[in-house]
């Protein structure tokens, strides 16, 4: 019977400290400044539209 050499596995070129930066990035889902500016945008049209629908032409006489 032979024995078999186990082969070492070769040591990893990369560095695990200096990883690629975007690899950082991660965390808690939260979205963009300009999504949440054009949902304030979204949200100012509809009651503008909300109270421009409740006012008659009355309140356009005074």
């Amino acid at each position: 019977m032979s024995k078999k050499k186990q082969r070492l596995k070769p040591p990893s070129r990369t560095n695990p400290i200096a990883r690629a930066p975007i690899l950082s990035k991660g965390g808690a889902h939260q979205k963009t400044r300009s999504a949440e500016r054009q949902a304030d945008k979204r949200q100012l049209r509809k009651l503008v539209a909300k109270v421009g629908a409740d006012s008659g032409p009355a309140d356009c006489a005074a």
